[in-house]
């Protein structure tokens, strides 16, 4: 009876000792996937502004919204996503989505190979009008138009 009442005794005192061992673990999850979702086409559309301001001197400017040319927009979209993680977490989510990123707008930029430069030219200016420009320009102005739903995706990606 007296051990009974000593381990008792023990597990009440070790309890909190017990609950953080294994170091400190984040109040919510982070949801990786819906992160990286979510960055993705924010790095794809400033990967394709890098590349169509090359053939356009205005294209940052036309695909950009009220808080500034699509760089700003841009920049300022991916530090509100960032701020929501620890660098830890950040660092896997930003490699990852900028690969994918990387990937889907250097496939596009290949796809348009052959022929002489003249010809590439005109493809990647028709690229950055017709693709390019529609999603820059809809990612800018989803994220100012849709604000609060933005941060509902990201505070969502935090699982309680």
């Amino acid at each position: 009876m007296k051990k009974d009442r000593m381990r008792k005794k023990l597990l009440f005192a070790a309890a909190p000792l017990l609950l953080t061992v294994g170091g400190f673990v984040p109040a919510h999850a982070l949801n990786e996937d819906v992160m990286r979702n979510i960055l993705s086409p924010v790095l794809l559309a400033q990967n394709l502004a890098l590349v169509c301001v090359k053939f356009d001197a205005n294209f940052t400017r036309e695909t950009g919204g009220q808080g500034g040319d699509a760089d700003r927009v841009l920049d300022h979209i991916k530090d509100e996503i960032l701020a929501t993680m620890t660098r830890e977490e950040a660092g896997p989510i930003v490699v990852s989505a900028a690969g994918a990123a990387r990937a889907v707008g250097l496939g596009m930029i290949r796809a348009l190979a052959g022929g002489s430069p003249e010809e590439q030219t005109a493809r990647i200016r028709t690229l950055c009008k017709r693709t390019a420009k529609p999603l820059v320009k809809g990612v800018v102005d989803d994220h100012e138009g849709r604000h609060e739903f933005f941060e509902r995706m990201l505070k969502d990606a935090r699982q309680g």
